[in-house]
């Protein structure tokens, strides 16, 4: 069918789907979890290792790698959590949720944004409600949507840290969207966009799904810029160290795959902490010990070149020339030099 503006769409989502017309039938009595399984939801459900009901993406939503739908009513949802993240809107009406343990109310135009390890569940919602859930698998943020998560926002370190680190920790970002907005009229015409079946076009989704998202960045962001800031300081040191580690024989794959970050996210990070891409990073890294091979041991070029990692020697000798402006032994030369003139030069005064 085709929707043509938001008063078809509310009278669209308003209507009972045949699960929520068999819980009417059966005076409310279905297992809690059916909430799990309503409309197509395009989820798998199994206990984790902790006995938490954990989703996970059916193969058609794998290949899609998002879809929205409409929140079952009539119907408590037990807990559970996403391995994908969930935005939860409250499109009309209210909904409670409980979060890790705490109870929250959302009212109309309420926002919600789940990692995959936050635990939650949530009341029945009866006709009067209308709670749009979207559900976006780290797929999506692959292509175009990857220079989203390399921008200095909150939303995404948020969503580089659910799908890219090991980090366990729950987390979930709760926003309220004002009526005539901007961001109210994006997700008014996201919903239009998606639930016209018949004229669907995944182009324009895409489209309104970024610029929601860049939205968001811009006004969530506004409010936490402290937060960003200091853990972005945080990994920024973490990277340091790391090279200085492992600056022989590390790439931007294994450094990716070591901080549980995105390569292409890493890249931009790297580049906006540092000033500098990866590759002329760690070249100032390896000059560096080169430099303080040179002055503190005794080492020959030759084994000094085989330490840091270097597997072209004329490479090296170029590197070192444009760096310093002499060759590796001149250098350690001049070291000498100054030593002896400073000692000569104490030993007079």
């Amino acid at each position: 069918m085709k929707i043509n503006d938001f008063d078809e769409l509310i009278k669209y989502l308003d209507e009972d789907t045949n699960a929520e017309k068999n819980i009417i039938r059966s005076n409310y009595r279905l297992s809690s979890n059916i909430g799990e399984y309503d409309n197509g939801s395009k989820i798998i459900i199994n206990e984790d290792k902790e006995g938490i009901n954990t989703s996970f993406p059916n193969e058609e939503l794998t290949e899609a790698k998002f879809a929205i739908k409409r929140k079952l009513r009539y119907c408590n949802i037990s807990e559970h959590r996403h391995e994908y993240i969930e935005i939860t809107y409250v499109l009309k009406g209210e909904l409670v949720q409980s979060i890790e343990g705490q109870k929250y109310k959302m009212k109309k135009g309420g926002f919600c944004i789940f990692d995959k390890n936050t635990k939650h569940s949530s009341e029945a919602i009866n006709k009067n409600n209308i709670i749009i859930n979207m559900l976006l698998t780290p797929k999506f943020f692959d292509g175009v949507f990857i220079h989203l998560l390399s921008d200095d926002n909150y939303i995404s370190n948020f969503i580089v840290n659910t799908l890219y680190s090991m980090n366990t920790t729950q987390n979930f970002i709760k926003y309220h969207i004002k009526e005539e907005t901007t961001l109210h009229i994006i997700l008014q015409n996201l919903l239009i966009e998606y639930f016209s079946e018949s004229t669907r076009s995944k182009a324009a989704i895409n489209g309104y799904l970024l610029i929601l998202f860049v939205e968001l960045s811009r006004a969530i962001t506004k409010s936490n810029e402290e937060f960003i800031n200091k853990s972005h300081k945080a990994i920024k040191e973490e990277v340091f160290n790391y090279l200085r580690e492992n600056f022989t024989d590390t790439n931007l794959k294994r450094m990716a795959e070591h901080f549980h970050f995105h390569p292409s996210y890493l890249s931009n990070l790297i580049k906006k902490e540092f000033g500098k891409n990866l590759k002329d990073l760690l070249m100032e890294i390896r000059m560096s010990e080169v430099c303080n091979l040179l002055e503190y041991t005794n080492m020959t070029i030759e084994t000094i070149i085989n330490k840091i990692g270097y597997t072209n020697n004329s490479y090296f000798y170029k590197v070192f020339r444009k760096q310093y402006g002499c060759t590796p032994i001149d250098y350690r030369n001049k070291i000498i030099i100054n030593h002896v003139n400073n000692t000569i030069t104490k030993s007079i005064f």
